[in-house]
């Protein structure tokens, strides 16, 4: 949005920057280092515009499918119970469920790097 010719950035009602997205934060940020405006996100949805979703798999069966608990309240129990749906249901798919070490804003290289290595999917939940 512009305002007598300068670019600002209008804060939705739940104080989200309206159309810009990829926050990271650093893993050892203090838990209110997400109020702070200097961690907001800076990349804009056309810098983002290249990024794609990876391809839908054919199928689950025999893939290594890695649960995310993001941190999120009630995340960690969903993510325990889809897997043991999985375990019921789909015993042909194999679960690794991890959990974010700090919150579902920090990025996690190395926890990414995992899931590409060994993983053939993932689910990166949230609760409610």
């Amino acid at each position: 949005m512009t305002e007598n010719g300068k670019k600002i950035t209008v804060l939705d009602p739940i104080g989200q920057p309206t159309g810009i997205f990829g926050s990271r934060l650093n893993p050892d940020s203090m838990p209110w280092a997400i109020h702070d405006p200097v961690n907001q996100p800076r990349d804009t949805a056309e810098k983002l515009g290249a990024l794609k979703m990876a391809p839908r798999l054919d199928s689950l069966k025999g893939k290594t499918v890695y649960l995310v608990n993001t941190g999120f309240a009630g995340a960690k129990e969903f993510m325990e119970e889809l897997q043991e749906w999985f375990k019921s249901h789909r015993p042909d798919v194999k679960t690794e469920l991890r959990h974010k070490k700090a919150s579902m804003f920090t990025d996690e290289p190395e926890l990414w790097a995992e899931i590409k290595k060994n993983g053939d999917a993932a689910i990166v939940g949230v609760g409610g």
